[in-house]
């Protein structure tokens, strides 16, 4: 289907050049038709469109901070300045006899125009579009003063300007400004196709086409002899190529709701990534909007008012944009809540913030690990209804895991009846031992609590041991889990082996790290695979 309309617009844009040949290889088909209020009506509509243009596209670069778009809409308001020449330059409208300087206006306009399409077609990095920024009121000024000094060389009919035009209206050094300006549309073209091809975009490709057919008026211009059918041929081609701009900006306008953002597709990359960044902080600040309406008792499709017009206003959105933006606020807000509740929040919201995040790795840290499990779950779990056994673990679950959440541990996984908590990561904790101790801490009080009201189910024991651990992403591309490995996390679990139902036991290093804000009892030592010496650990007993 691409390859269909890729062909159909590739005829269609052909189709002048084509014509323009046939009329130059058989003079006779190229016929006489001279109307003066005509011409004169047509190239200033011309101009008048280009004009307008030019300037909705200069007050779109200033709210957008963009070069390109500032140089698009020189293109416009250089041509639309020579075409007024031009129009001028009609014999028996508003001069008795022609200008030779405003007729031959067209191919200087249009030239100067194509250099600052080609200008505009170049991806500048921050610096060059820091220094041109600074010389913006120079670019704006140069169109208007380009204006006026050709019509004050035309008035003065100084040489070369002083004679009869040409029957062809451009001959010499005209000739190869106008096949310059040819190769300038040429380079812009190729260079915006690119960027199609990437984007996507209505305007893009409008753009492409606007240039394609100012390449051929300007070829047109070359040949083509005044009065004759290729004469008039750029002449509508210009019109044409104008009017496309400006039907396309129409109907993005139509569908957008406003004239903010009609051009973004346009504008340069580092634009566009200014833009993105906006929309992402619009969004987070929707989706906060909406989680306090929503906690406030507001219903969920209620509208946002002020607010809404706010956020708009406040990132320079349209209507429509704004639209998008809460439509996917919302289901960003489901999504959130339900990615959340199969995470950790502190891993979902690094993940988040930052994407790449996600790719396997990791890098050492020091943190301090909480492992967790029931003594005594197997022969309960074997001797009890299974309904009865996941309905105790949610139970349980329920109680323990806000608790490792207040003290800003990450629950890293849930194995059966055990669960692993890691402080200090992703986020850092200077006091992370001591947050891993009041958790454990908490966590016993919390199931001691459910238990009273059960006592044929089982307790947990904990363990918790500080130290360099690798922390990241481990698995394979389809799934992986975000975890802690290495020696600290095996002493955990044995740590958390050792211990008696109901109690924390801690290691020396963590112990160490508390310092005198703990109040433990020494256990004995204990032998751990790998190690060569036993290593010491503690109940502990309270927090001062």
């Amino acid at each position: 289907m691409f390859n269909v309309r890729a062909l159909t617009w590739a005829v269609a844009v052909t189709l002048p050049a084509l014509g323009l040949s046939l009329l130059v290889a058989d003079p006779m088909l190229d016929a006489h038709y001279e109307h003066h209020v005509e011409h004169f009506w047509l190239v200033l509509s011309a101009a008048l469109l280009s004009m307008a243009l030019g300037t909705i596209l200069f007050r779109a670069a200033r709210s957008r901070r963009d070069v390109r778009l500032i140089l698009i809409s020189l293109m416009f308001q250089f041509s639309a300045g020579f075409l007024a020449l031009h129009a001028v330059a009609t014999p028996g409208v508003i001069l008795n006899s022609p200008n030779a300087g405003f007729v031959y206006a067209v191919p200087i306009g249009l030239t100067l125009g194509g250099m600052a399409a080609l200008a505009s077609a170049v991806e500048y990095g921050p610096e060059a579009v820091a220094r041109l920024q600074r010389w913006m009121w120079l670019l704006a000024a140069l169109p208007a003063a380009s204006f006026l000094v050709w019509a004050a060389i035309s008035m003065t009919r100084i040489p070369p300007l002083n004679g009869t035009p040409s029957p062809t209206e451009t001959s010499g050094p005209l000739v190869g400004i106008a096949f310059f300006g040819s190769l300038c549309y040429l380079g812009a073209a190729v260079a915006y196709a690119r960027q199609f091809a990437r984007r996507r975009g209505l305007l893009l490709l409008t753009i492409v086409t606007t240039f394609v057919l100012l390449i051929e008026a300007l070829l047109a211009i070359g040949f083509g002899r005044s009065w004759r059918t290729s004469w008039w041929e750029w002449h509508v081609l210009m019109l044409v190529a104008f009017a496309l701009i400006a039907v396309s900006s129409h109907l993005q306008f139509r569908r957008e709701g406003s004239s903010l953002g009609l051009f973004d597709s346009v504008t340069l990359q580092q634009t566009m990534a200014a833009l993105e960044r906006d929309y992402g902080r619009a969004l987070t600040e929707m989706v906060g909007i909406l989680r306090e309406r929503t906690a406030s008792g507001v219903a969920e499709r209620e509208p946002l008012g002020s607010l809404g017009v706010r956020l708009s206003r406040q990132f320079g959105m349209t209507e429509r944009q704004f639209a998008v933006l809460e439509q996917n606020a919302r289901l960003y807000g489901q999504l959130d809540e339900l990615f959340r509740s199969y995470m950790s929040p502190a891993v979902a919201t690094e993940l988040l913030a930052d994407p790449t995040q996600a790719d396997l790795g990791g890098r050492i840290a020091e943190v301090t690990v909480l492992m967790a499990d029931l003594s005594g779950f197997t022969p309960f779990s074997e001797n009890t209804d299974p309904a009865a056994v996941v309905h105790m673990l949610n139970t349980y679950y329920g109680a323990i895991v806000p608790v490792i959440l207040t003290e800003g541990g990450t629950v890293v996984q849930f194995v059966g009846d055990a669960v692993m908590a890691v402080f200090n990561a992703p986020n850092p904790q200077p006091d992370h031992a001591l947050r891993a101790a009041r958790a454990g801490l908490g966590l016993q009080w919390a199931v001691g609590q459910i238990a009273a009201g059960h006592p044929e189910w089982p307790h947990f024991r904990v363990g918790i041991n500080s130290g360099p651990a690798l922390v990241g992403n481990i698995g394979a591309a389809q799934m992986r889990n975000y975890t802690a490995i290495g020696d600290t996390t095996n002493l955990a679990a044995r740590l958390e082996g050792v211990a008696e139902p109901g109690t924390v036991v801690i290691s020396s290093s963590t112990c160490a790290q508390l310092g005198d804000r703990v109040s433990v009892r020494t256990l004995d030592t204990i032998t751990v695979k790998g190690r060569r010496e036993p290593v010491t650990c503690y109940v502990l007993e309270g927090l001062r």
